[in-house]
């Protein structure tokens, strides 16, 4: 399956249960809005609306988790939310894998602000370490998407995440053009244009808002997970 039918085939798999996917929108717009009353409101109320962000964040995690293990193993239908239980589990352990896999770019990015308070003024030495970080962040997202990839084919063990050398040599041996034509899509989507809407939808009218996030948010995302889960599928593993 090359890039083209991909991109197809995840789309048209986006769209295929309404229900997940409406359910999905009301995930979004859950955590959208109690993040903003946790920004806004008194400590006391932010302490108890974490429990039910973090709830929201890990069936979220759990269900896209899901997606990339189906389509890996070959099934075209939309998992239904059930087995909240399972899906809280499943997402603990996705969101604990992007952390670790996010440590060393946060680390370098923490390391710019405290030691140089003049990061965005223009020299030599700033530029070499906000490159530095721009390279850390792409390739700890490029290799944690081939973490996660065979993760979810080992079944979801979770030291399998971290087996470096065997991940690295399954993202070498899909040789270049084919490394640069299965992840520049999921790179733009993951990297740019989620964070872009969802910063969007932080701004503008309240019903416009809720329209995108019942809408274009889940699309995006089981878009996203969808073809990962093919990328996975067809040339890594």
């Amino acid at each position: 399956m090359n890039t083209k039918e991909t991109i197809i085939d995840s789309a048209k798999y986006s769209f295929k249960v309404k229900r997940s996917f409406l359910f999905l929108g009301f995930l979004f717009w859950a955590l959208s809005h109690n993040f903003r009353v946790i920004l806004n409101e008194n400590f006391s109320l932010a302490m108890f609306l974490i429990i039910p962000l973090m709830l929201f964040t890990f069936i979220e995690g759990g269900y896209l988790a899901t997606i990339i293990e189906d389509t890996i193993f070959g099934l075209n239908i939309q998992p239904k939310f059930e087995n909240y239980k399972n899906l809280i589990f499943k997402g603990i352990k996705e969101v604990l894998i992007v952390f670790i896999y996010s440590i060393i770019p946060i680390f370098t990015l923490i390391v710019l602000l405290i030691f140089d308070s003049a990061l965005f003024t223009f020299n030599i030495a700033n530029l070499i370490l906000f490159s530095l970080f721009i390279f850390l962040l792409f390739c700890s997202f490029i290799v944690l998407q081939g973490a996660i990839i065979h993760y979810e084919y080992s079944h979801a063990k979770f030291k399998t995440a971290f087996e470096f050398r065997l991940i690295l040599r399954k993202l070498r041996s899909m040789g270049v053009n084919r490394f640069i034509t299965s992840f520049s899509m999921l790179t733009l989507i993951l990297v740019f244009i989620i964070p872009i809407t969802t910063g969007i939808t932080e701004e503008v009218h309240p019903i416009i808002s809720i329209i995108m996030e019942f809408t274009i948010l889940p699309f995006l995302a089981i878009f996203s997970s969808r073809l990962l889960g093919l990328i996975g599928k067809h040339h890594f593993i």
